[in-house]
């Protein structure tokens, strides 16, 4: 069966189907697939069901992975898995076996703090609540084709603080003492109209609204401008909601898009395993 690809009737993504996950990909299924990634930022494919050594032959295939980054959990991450972060609210024993609770998540790319963020994520379910816990990506790519001239004045040549001291559940990193002062705060500064390393392509790289900062700004008017930005960013126009499923695979691209999640009920189970693309392999840079 070939790989199909299908455009969700919103302004990014499509799912995908023909295609199984937890074997080897042949070369054409893979071209496709990266294709469909890069034209469409955000990849669904429905009931997988793919265990934690499908999921990284998977995202092995794409590229380089990171090892599980720390959240606010000691067991955030798989057994025998180091590239695997477990995403949950359930507790076992009076410990989470994951990270980031069962809150709300505001609107932001992931690691952007680093000075090379990863390219990409996946994301899988292996248990989804009834109703919440819905994510939400925005395209950056939109965003940026049609940022106000206004605002495109406002941002040439600046610099935007991506902190490092909290966590995207707004929980302290361990090791970081907090500071008022906006220059002296740990994470990347990146331009603001940053250059894409898979695509090869300008767009409006915003990381996460909290102690974010336009390096050179008063703090005042920092604050206006990045306001500005992300009520443009996040603008329904340029957005789609995805509703987990268990057996679900989502692939991102965590450049080119920011995403959030909807708060659910703290009671229901939801565990998600993931994983993160450091870099794209050569041969599909070369692709692209």
């Amino acid at each position: 069966m070939a790989v199909k690809v299908e455009k969700l009737a919103s302004a990014l993504g499509a799912e995908v189907t023909g295609v199984r996950l937890d074997g080897a990909l042949d070369p054409e299924a893979s071209a496709a697939i990266i294709a469909a990634w890069r034209q469409h930022l955000v990849l669904v494919f429905r009931g997988q069901g793919i265990d934690d050594s499908g999921l990284l032959a998977f995202a092995k295939s794409l590229g380089d992975l990171d090892l599980a980054p720390a959240l606010d959990s000691k067991k955030a991450h798989a057994a025998a898995f180091p590239e695997i972060t477990v995403v949950s609210n359930v507790i076992e024993n009076g410990e989470p076996i994951g990270g980031l609770g069962s809150g709300d998540l505001a609107w932001h790319s992931d690691m952007t703090f680093q000075e090379e963020p990863p390219v990409g994520c996946v994301l899988n379910a292996r248990e989804t609540p009834a109703g919440g816990g819905f994510t939400w990506f925005t395209s950056l790519r939109a965003a940026t084709a049609a940022l106000p001239d206004a605002l495109q004045a406002r941002i040439a040549g600046r610099k935007i603080l991506h902190d490092h001291s909290y966590t995207s559940a707004g929980t302290l990193r361990h090791g970081v003492v907090p500071s008022d002062d906006p220059e002296t705060r740990p994470g990347a500064r990146h331009a603001l109209i940053w250059h894409h390393p898979s695509w090869q392509e300008d767009f409006l790289l915003l990381g996460r609204r909290f102690n974010a900062h336009v390096v050179g700004l008063p703090v005042e008017e920092s604050e206006n401008l990045l306001d500005a930005l992300w009520a443009h960013a996040t603008d329904p126009a340029f957005a789609m909601r995805h509703e987990w499923r268990p057996g679900d695979v989502v692939l991102w691209d965590n450049l080119l898009t920011m995403h959030r999640r909807d708060a659910f009920d703290s009671g229901a189970r939801r565990v998600l395993h993931r994983a993160q693309i450091r870099r794209l392999s050569p041969q599909w840079r070369a692709a692209a």
